[in-house]
Parts: structure tokens; C-alpha cells; sequence
């Protein structure tokens, strides 16, 4: 049993540090040191176990205490502190520091306590015991307090509203490993461990975790997701993030009523606990009074109406040009099919494409291009009447509303007026640019009772221009239909 709980141990160790090299070395440059020293933890808890091995199976003695496995188990938790400190500055503008140490305090006062009163208190009235091994002795519970701080910074100090399979591996694998080092010294100061026994593998199983958190940020990686902040919503994990520091309090407060016999290490941990959860509490009240007073103060201010009207502008309006977008365009045709059945009227629809605009483009610069989108937005608006709606569908190609339209002839003159005004040239960047407009045109109830249909075959009208030379334009007509199915079997 023991041979084979040596091995076990071995072998998780060799596992997990190659899964945490795999990590680094295909992590961006960023993370490298975090996973690089969880390797080198994992690494040392391997060296241990080997000289422990050593001792035990193959040379037959039993294992020194102090000895060089003790170091290494040492070094394994100096390193994974060291993971910890790297990943605390370089997320540390993730924390929201007071709440966060406040919370941090509160479970290294309840942690601290229990060290004391079950572990720390019964090693240090052995008398027995030199210096130099009461002082290594110490160190697994220090070691572990700290380990305990590194877990919490981790899991109460990072802002994660969303359930990461990355931190949830580390933090039940950092767990696992103090309870298992603390269940460790806690059998030896009864003298009652015994190599080979139950708790032997939760170290094994505390590496390993650690190691196959290696590989879940492999899969994340390759998925191109962040490490380590995920901000989807999970209730159940918020909710035990902010229940944790409290929850332990509870035991506590539990423990020293059924133990304790006055004023002991339960009695004074117990207290100071209450008065951080005191003293918290109150720094998260004056916070929200503040939060508050800045939200009221922010929506009392100009700003604030004035950036909330722009949003609902650009909602309904093209960020370039000003015109209406797609969105607002198609508001308006269904309202004007609304209109015009219930009062009978009449109303056509332009779709206007600019001619070698992507030629004006691929010469000039695209900055060149939005000059002239612009210039040919406020050349429509000036051409349509003030009841016309003008919008940008996107590119160069531009649509109109055009309202109570009493006759086919009455369209035309406003086409041919748009024709007039965009064939002069534009000055854009010191040069005379002229682009002139195909125009398709659809008029309702005349070619359509709906606005998908009205805009189809003012798109079909459009087509018919651009194939008979461009530059004018096209009511439409089934002829239309013709042209644009003999230009599509052409492009096929």
C-alpha cells in the first residue's frame, strides 16, 4: 500500500507539471510566468515524493523529519504563492480592494484560528520537539495560511460574475491541498499517521487538479477566450462568493459556543471576525450612498440627456451622412403603405445607386469617399421636398420616399431633378469629382401593395439603368424583370 500510494503520488506529480509546461508554452507571454511557476510547484511536489519513495521503499529507512522532502514540499507552496502575487498585479485593476480585503480578512481570521487553536497550539507545548523542527513544523500551517490567502484572492478578489472552469480547478485543487496538509499535522500531533493512508492521495489529487486546470486553459485558449475574467451572469457562484466570508464566521461562532471555556484563541478569533463583518458592512453602505448620490447627480446632468438623445439619433440615422438608415427607412415605407390604404393616396420609392463609386474609392482613399457620401446626402435632401424621406441603405446606394405622388410624371421631374444636382461636380480634397446616380423607381399601388415588393422592384428598375448605360432613370416595368434576369444568367 505504501509502495503503491508513493507511485501514485510520483506519477500525479510527473502528470500535472507536464499539463502546466503544455500550458505555458502555449499561453500567451502574459500568463507564461503564472503557469510556469504552478509547473514548478507541481515539480517540486514530485521531487519530495521521489525522495520519499527513496526512503521509504528502496532504501528502507524511514523518512527524515526535517529532511530535503520537506523542502521541497515547502518550495511547491512557496511557488504557488509566487503564481498568486504575479496574478494579483497583473489583475489588480480587476479588484475592488477595500470589500476584497475586508473579505480576505475575515477568512484568514477564521483560518487562523482553527491553525492555532487544533494545529499550532498542541505542536508548539510539545517540549520536546527541537527548535529547527518546531520551526519546519510551523511552517506547513503558515505555509497553508498563506496558500489560504493566495485561494482567496482568487476566488473572492477577481470580479467574476460567470461560472471559469479554469479558477474553479485551481481553487478546488488549492483547497484540497490545505485540507490535506492540515489533516496531515493534525494525525501527527495525535500520533496517529501512518504512510500509505486515506490522506496520502488528496495531496496527489490537489496536484492534479491544479495540473488539469493546465488543460482547461488549453481548450480556452484555443477558443480564444480571456484568462481569467468571464463576466457572464451565474447566481449560484455570486452568490456563494459574497456568502463565503460569513459562512465561515457561522462555523466559528458555532465552535466557540460548544467548545470554548472563556476567553480563549475561539473567543478572540470569533470577535475579531464579527467586528471586520462590522466594519465591511459599513464601508459597503457609505459606498452605496455615494454610488447613489453619482447616479442622480449624472442623470441630472446636460451630459447625460445630451448623450442619451444621441443614442437614440444613431438608433434611427446613418453616423456618416445623417440620413436615415435601413432601420427608420422601413419604418416609414410600412407606414406609408399604412396611409396610403387608408386614404387612398399614392406614393413612389427611389433606389439609387452611384455610378464607379468603388473606382472613386480605390483612387482616392476611402476618406475621399466619405467626403463625397456626404456631399451627395446633402445634394438629395436639397432635391426632395420636406416631406420626402432620404436614407442611406449602406455603401453608396441611397433610397427615397417620395409622398403624394399624383401621376408617374410627377416622380420623374423630382428624378430628373436629383440627376441635375448630383452630375455637377463635387470638390472633394481640392478635386472636381463627378458620380452620377442610377435611379430605379416603383410606385405604389401601381408596381406593389408592400414594402419588400416596392423595394424590389425599384432595385429591378435600378438594374435596368445600369444595363442600358447608367446615369438616368427607370420607372419600372416587367420589361425590367427581363433585363435583370438576362444580367444575372450573364454574371452566373
Amino acid at each position: 500500500m505504501t509502495l503503491g500510494g508513493n507511485l501514485f503520488s510520483i506519477f500525479g506529480g510527473a502528470i500535472a507539471t507536464s499539463w502546466l509546461l503544455l500550458t505555458a508554452q502555449r499561453n500567451s507571454n502574459t500568463d507564461k510566468p503564472f503557469w510556469f511557476l504552478l509547473a514548478a510547484g507541481t515539480y517540486n511536489f514530485f521531487l519530495a515524493e521521489f525522495l520519499w519513495l527513496t526512503h521509504e521503499n528502496l532504501l528502507n529507512i524511514e523518512v527524515p523529519f526535517p529532511g530535503l522532502p520537506d523542502l521541497f514540499f515547502l518550495l511547491q507552496i512557496g511557488f504557488y504563492l509566487a503564481a498568486f502575487i504575479y496574478k494579483v498585479i497583473k489583475e489588480k485593476q480587476q479588484l475592488d480592494f477595500i470589500k476584497f480585503i475586508f473579505d480576505i480578512l475575515i477568512v484568514m481570521t477564521v483560518a487562523s484560528t482553527f491553525s492555532w487553536h487544533f494545529l499550532l497550539q498542541p505542536f508548539i507545548s510539545v517540549s520536546e520537539v527541537s527548535a529547527f523542527s518546531l520551526a519546519v513544523t510551523l511552517a506547513y500551517p503558515i505555509g497553508d495560511l498563506a496558500l489560504l490567502f493566495g485561494v482567496g484572492v482568487l476566488f473572492l478578489g477577481m470580479q467574476q460574475a460567470g461560472f471559469n472552469k479554469t479558477i474553479f480547478f485551481l481553487f478546488v485543487g488549492w483547497f484540497i491541498q490545505i485540507l490535506a496538509d492540515s489533516s496531515f499535522l493534525y494525525f501527527v500531533a495525535k500520533d496517529d499517521y501512518s504512510s500509505g493512508g486515506l490522506i496520502d492521495p488528496l495531496f496527489t489529487l490537489a496536484v492534479l487538479l491544479v495540473g488539469f486546470a493546465g488543460l482547461v486553459e488549453r481548450e480556452r485558449t484555443t477558443e480564444n477566450q480571456a484568462l481569467p475574467i468571464q463576466k457572464s451572469s451565474n447566481r449560484v457562484l455570486s452568490t456563494f462568493r459574497i456568502v463565503f466570508p460569513y459562512l465561515n464566521v457561522t462555523i466559528l461562532f458555532v465552535l466557540m459556543i460548544s467548545r470554548s471555556d472563556g476567553i480563549d484563541s475561539l473567543t478572540i478569533g470569533s470577535g475579531i471576525s464579527i467586528l471586520l463583518i462590522v466594519i465591511r458592512q459599513i464601508f459597503v453602505l457609505t459606498e452605496n450612498q455615494k454610488l447613489l448620490h453619482q447616479v442622480h447627480a449624472k442623470k441630472e446632468a446636460p451630459e447625460f440627456h445630451i448623450s442619451e438623445t444621441r443614442l437614440q439619433f444613431l438608433a434611427y440615422h446613418d453616423s456618416l451622412t445623417g440620413l436615415a438608415n435601413r432601420a427608420l427607412f422601413e419604418e416609414m415605407l410600412k407606414q406609408a403603405v399604412s396611409d396610403a390604404k387608408l386614404y387612398g393616396s399614392s406614393f413612389a420609392v427611389m433606389f439609387l445607386d452611384l455610378d464607379n463609386f468603388k473606382k472613386i474609392n480605390d483612387t482616392m482613399g476611402h476618406d475621399a469617399g466619405d467626403q463625397l457620401l456626404i456631399l451627395i446626402a446633402d445634394r438629395l435632401k436639397e432635391s426632395t421636398r420636406k416631406n420626402d424621406v432620404v436614407a442611406r441603405l449602406g455603401g453608396d446606394e441611397f433610397t427615397i420616399l417620395i409622398r403624394d405622388v399624383s401621376s408617374p410624371q410627377n416622380t420623374a421631374v423630382i428624378a430628373e431633378k436629383i440627376l441635375r444636382s448630383l452630375s455637377l461636380p463635387h470638390l472633394v480634397n481640392g478635386e472636381k469629382i463627378t458620380s452620377s446616380p442610377s435611379i430605379g423607381i416603383a410606385l405604389y399601388p401601381l408596381n406593389g401593395t408592400t414594402p419588400a415588393a416596392l423595394l424590389k422592384k425599384a432595385d429591378m428598375a435600378m438594374y435596368q439603368v445600369k444595363d442600358n448605360g447608367k446615369g438616368h432613370y427607370q420607372l419600372f416595368e416587367e420589361d425590367s424583370v427581363v433585363a435583370v434576369n438576362r444580367k444575372t444568367t450573364e454574371c452566373r
